[in-house]
């Protein structure tokens, strides 16, 4: 196993943050509508335009909306953002390079990891080096990366 460097630690830090935060959101709204999120398609009566369901606001000045394969989650105050996927069971914490530079962008309490990658080419060759250390994992189907950290990797 190779050692990370404190950039590849810092992502990796990150990475948890994220899968945290999306969990924890998920779990919100799940109890804010009484969804069994262990069932395999749980948002099926938010997602449907048909009702109001499909966007609205939850504690702590979270808004919500669905969209295609997704949830958007945007704060009032802080502006944070996350848009997590939900069609993957219980894999809230899924991510692309491109999902996690606009998370570290625009979460102001990440500006200092902001400042030490600058760019997008630095992050992706991190989550290289993090998936191939197996500290995430491709879930993804049809050639399309859905990355996810992998617990069992991180929990040793």
């Amino acid at each position: 196993m190779k050692k990370l460097n404190p950039i590849e630690k810092l992502i990796l830090e990150v990475i948890i943050k994220f899968d945290s935060k999306a969990n924890e959101l998920i779990n919100i709204l799940g109890t804010e509508f009484d969804l069994d999120l262990s069932k395999d398609h749980p948002f099926g009566k938010l997602i449907t335009r048909k009702n109001d369901l499909w966007k609205g606001s939850l504690p702590n000045n979270w808004n919500y909306h669905f969209h295609g394969s997704h949830c958007k989650f945007e704060n009032e105050i802080t502006n944070q953002i996350l848009d997590v996927t939900i069609n993957r069971g219980k894999n809230y914490g899924i991510f692309v390079d491109s999902s996690l530079f606009w998370f570290i962008e625009i979460t102001k309490d990440l500006n200092y990891v902001y400042e030490k990658i600058e760019t997008r080419e630095i992050l992706t060759d991190c989550l290289n080096t993090l998936e191939k250390e197996k500290y995430i994992v491709d879930i993804g189907e049809f050639r399309y990366k859905s990355l996810i950290l992998n617990k069992e990797r991180n929990n040793e």
